[in-house]
């Protein structure tokens, strides 16, 4: 997915979603390194993840600075771990580190409650929290 569609993407209503859920956020800096080079694995990669057993979806965004955020949503922490240690994720990660990264951080958070607002539908979409 090229920034291009993923700056044009709607807001996702995350209809069939479980209740709680799992957010893996990859923040990092960019090196200098070939765009292009980049811009096929990061393509792969959300190829990749979106045929993994328990992947929800995918935002992200980069600034001019090169700075980016990369949040991926998970269904379970099984389904991060399977991700984390799949093969080709791996050689990703690889050449990450020494080729596209100056640095990066990854957290992974639980989601409990889920809000969102869509102009076009004209109206506040929200998940309580369950009791």
């Amino acid at each position: 997915m090229t920034e291009e569609e993923l700056q044009q993407a709607p807001v996702v209503m995350r209809d069939g979603w479980p209740d709680t859920y799992f957010a893996v956020i990859f923040t990092a800096q960019r090196t200098m390194s070939d765009e292009n080079m980049y811009q096929i694995t990061a393509d792969r990669m959300v190829t990749l993840a979106q045929q993994q057993l328990g992947f929800l979806g995918v935002e992200a965004v980069r600034g001019d600075d090169g700075i980016g955020i990369t949040v991926s949503y998970w269904r379970d922490r099984e389904a991060i771990r399977n991700w984390r240690i799949n093969v080709e994720h791996l050689a990703a990660q690889q050449m990450g580190r020494k080729e596209f990264y100056e640095w990066y951080q990854v957290r992974i958070a639980e989601i409990f409650d889920h809000r969102a607002f869509d102009a076009s539908f004209d109206k506040d979409v929200r998940r309580d929290l369950k009791d």
